[in-house]
């Protein structure tokens, strides 16, 4: 196919621009420059060194090596940027070195901004030569891991881990020395005291009493179940049965079964009664039947104190008693722990 003169002219205009932008670009590429420096080329194990990486050109520094990137046998300790014009970055890393051989830095990568356009420059490799502390002839005793310094010291650390221990030692040592000087006291056997059932009754009595005058429903229906609880708190200690939680009729019932005297079933009946009138039959009382049950409460109260004086005594034998077995059983307790610490 032959060319017509148009259309050659037209294709060496478009070579000439596409050469003429390459040639730009290449030059606003190499025009950026990357330089390497160590302060020294010969280490041993644990010798701390500076490593640098010099930047020159028009450009933006985006990203530059960090602690990922000296792995192995090289760490980093730490890392600073100097600018020292705006052409020109300095990077300088302070580098520890671990290896027991010849060793080098690899490659690393600058990512550069240029001309809007992302760059990536590529350090050389640096060469590191290991210088053992061992001379020549002993080589081949070289230790595969030499005892070296930190960058960071311990020293101190372990020091304080020491001291500590040792006050607290001094310390135990005290607290158990002021122990046994103490004299530990001897076991004390405590007595439970008897207490009259009629006294109990009496101060409830006197509790319900002294109470601010009834108004309202409510105070009158508490005033009701404070009386009756008080009398039957009473025959469940002294007759022993769960008067409690029981109805006035089986209360009644239980009294007679224990052959209770008439005057103490009545004076119960007519407490308990009165106070079911107010709970379930919806009789409203007012201050003068309040006195009226207080005046049979103490008749009830004066009937207790004369017909089971006996019960009450009888009672308090039975609590003397069991206060006698656990006296024994405190004495057999403890005579057995002295006999086996005298051991």
């Amino acid at each position: 196919m032959e060319l017509t003169p148009r259309s050659s002219k037209f294709n060496c205009k478009t070579f000439s621009a596409l050469f003429l932008m390459l040639c730009l670009s290449i030059s606003s590429v190499t025009a950026q420059q990357v330089r390497t420096y160590i302060d020294t080329d010969s280490l041993q194990v644990g010798d701390l060194f500076s490593y640098s990486i010099v930047i020159s050109g028009e450009y933006n520094l985006i990203e530059y090596p960090n602690e990922n990137h000296f792995e192995g046998d090289i760490e980093m300790i730490s890392r600073q940027r100097f600018q020292v014009s705006p052409r020109r970055d300095s990077l300088v890393y302070q580098l520890q070195f671990f290896d027991v051989e010849d060793t080098v830095i690899p490659e690393q990568q600058v990512l550069l901004n240029v001309a809007g356009n992302d760059t990536v420059l590529t350090t050389r490799e640096i060469p590191l030569y290991f210088k053992s502390t061992l001379a020549e002839d002993d080589d081949a005793f070289r230790p595969f891991k030499p005892i070296y310094d930190f960058a960071v010291a311990t020293w101190p650390y372990i020091l304080g881990l020491l001291l500590l221990l040792i006050a607290g030692w001094f310390l135990y040592k005290y607290i158990k020395k002021q122990r046994e000087k103490e004299p530990i006291p001897a076991p004390v056997f405590k007595r439970t005291r008897f207490i009259n059932p009629l006294q109990i009754l009496e101060n409830n009595l006197n509790e319900i009493r002294n109470e601010p005058p009834r108004k309202t429903e409510e105070d009158f229906d508490r005033f009701y179940i404070q009386l009756g609880d008080a009398i039957r708190l009473y025959l469940k200690r002294v007759y022993q049965f769960p008067a409690l939680e029981m109805t006035s009729g089986e209360i009644l019932n239980e009294l007679k079964k224990n052959r209770a005297s008439f005057d103490l079933i009545q004076s119960t009946k007519k407490v308990l009664f009165e106070a079911d009138m107010v709970k379930f039959a919806n009789f409203t009382p007012d201050s003068d039947q309040v006195k009226g049950a207080l005046k049979t409460a103490d008749e009830f109260l004066r009937t207790a104190k004369t017909v089971d004086v006996e019960k009450i005594t009888y009672l308090e034998y039975q609590h003397d008693e069991k206060e006698e077995e656990r006296l024994a059983a405190f004495n057999k307790k403890h005579a057995k722990e002295n006999s086996e610490d005298t051991k």
